[in-house]
């Protein structure tokens, strides 16, 4: 694999963080909230909730097909580019699809068709710019810089969906159509901008080993007994999350009656939280390895599912604790989970080990939001109360998901890592890091208490 000049490798960073951000509006806008919004607008019900929220995952196949490619035309820059083409200027398509005259099921059979082909060129653009980027930006830094990059991200994040939450239900009074004409129109305006920016990164020229056949490159990450470990971790995670991730949004819109705005807020404490965390996360994996800091985030988002037993329209607490831990754990999860492929797979190797990973996390996630699906349409008209609370079919949903995360954290507890340090050393730099900022606020609280005696 060939090797980048300072300069190159500079200049690359520099332009990563600028495309980042307009990757970072259109994955904004064509997932989460705003996805699901648009399904429901077009009379999509729980199963074709649970279908969409597998198609990404359905489609994480295609990422060894971008480490056969990578390979075959060792050219990531070209690759990209034409990868992101499928990926993001498809969705010229839904920008006009509310408004043809067709019926409701053939505009979601449209919508899902648009999406299966955005998220499985998006699959091979993820795993060719993981090994990529992964050339570019030197190891010394991996942290602090995908950190500081995933912070960048985070601004934008909280700036565009904040925006997009009042323009949606802002123009819903006058209907929703153009609401969402908006939406996609900026979604689809972002993804052709990153197109454009690929031309100005380094056009790094791997020098990939064939390394035989398919079959063969698929089975070398499968034989390596560590990172066999995390792939069987992975897919069991994937498959515990995918159980109630798919339907937390739409029992928010459906069932809590939450608004855009609101969503919004729950986003923008997130983000907020995320901005922050970002590179303290990166330090931690730089000096603590990516398993550790894994580790620890996985423990604590086991727990949030109970929080979505606990809400009702009435009682929307529970989701403001669930974005204040979303924030803070999946932010170091998934920081350290995109560390994982990049150090522990041989440089020669990389991209089909990214590629084996995703696809058996893809799988986990597709079999259980696929799976969550056909129960909660099963059981649509199951309910009951107790202590006050009613219970529904999705919060069976979220039951499960909480055992089944409980069960993950602990595989990965299992798994041996001879290079990372002492998990209980990073415990004691985090509560090290918690008890300064305690103390930074009692010292803010004294210092404002004594300005207004003053």
């Amino acid at each position: 694999m060939s090797s980048l000049d300072i300069d190159s490798s500079r200049r690359g960073m520099k332009y990563s963080i600028i495309e980042g951000s307009f990757a970072t509006v259109f994955i904004v806008l064509s997932t989460g909230a705003f996805l699901t919004g648009y399904a429901l607008m077009l009379g999509a019900n729980e199963f074709i909730i649970g279908l969409i929220g597998a198609i990404p995952f359905i489609s994480q196949t295609m990422q060894i097909l971008g480490s056969y490619l990578l390979k075959r035309y060792k050219s990531p820059q070209k690759l990209s580019i034409i990868a992101s083409i499928f990926n993001r200027w498809i969705w010229v398509v839904l920008i006009f699809l509310p408004f043809l005259n067709l019926g409701s099921e053939i505009k979601i059979l449209i919508f899902l068709l648009t999406l299966l082909i955005s998220f499985s060129s998006g699959s091979i653009l993820a795993n060719i710019w993981t090994t990529w980027i992964g050339e570019i930006v030197p190891k010394s830094v991996w942290g602090k810089y995908f950190g500081k990059r995933t912070a960048y991200n985070n601004i934008v994040n909280v700036a565009i969906f904040f925006i997009s939450a009042l323009i949606l239900d802002d123009l819903k009074k006058i209907d929703i159509k153009i609401g969402y004409l908006v939406i996609t129109s900026i979604c689809f305006i972002s993804g052709v901008i990153t197109t454009f920016l690929f031309k100005h990164h380094p056009d790094v020229k791997f020098e990939l080993e064939g390394g035989g056949s398919l079959r063969d490159e698929i089975l070398k990450p499968l034989r390596d007994k560590n990172f066999r470990s995390f792939i069987l971790f992975f897919a069991q995670w994937n498959f515990a999350v995918g159980i109630s991730a798919p339907f937390m949004t739409f029992h928010m819109l459906k069932n809590l009656n939450v608004s855009f705005s609101t969503i919004a807020i729950f986003n923008m404490l997130t983000m907020v939280l995320n901005i922050f965390l970002s590179q303290w996360w990166g330090k931690l994996i730089d000096k603590f390895g990516a398993k550790n800091v894994l580790m620890f985030n996985a423990s604590n988002i086991a727990y949030i599912p109970i929080l979505w037993l606990l809400a009702t329209p009435d009682f929307l607490l529970p989701l403001y604790i669930d974005a204040i831990m979303v924030g803070i754990a999946w932010s170091g999860f998934n920081l350290a989970a995109f560390n994982i492929p990049l150090s522990k797979a041989p440089k020669e190797n990389r991209s089909t080990y990214v590629a084996v990973l995703s696809i058996s996390s893809g799988f986990g996630y597709l079999f259980a939001s696929m799976l969550a699906g056909y129960i909660a349409t099963l059981l649509k008209d199951f309910s009951f109360e107790i202590f006050g609370l009613k219970f529904i079919n999705l919060h069976i949903l979220f039951f499960i998901s909480f055992i089944l995360r409980i069960l993950g954290a602990i595989k990965l507890m299992k798994i041996p890592e001879a290079e990372s340090k002492p998990f209980l050393a990073m415990i004691d730099s985090i509560s090290t890091a918690i008890f300064r900022v305690f103390i930074s606020l009692e010292s803010i609280i004294t210092n404002s208490k004594d300005k207004d005696e003053g």
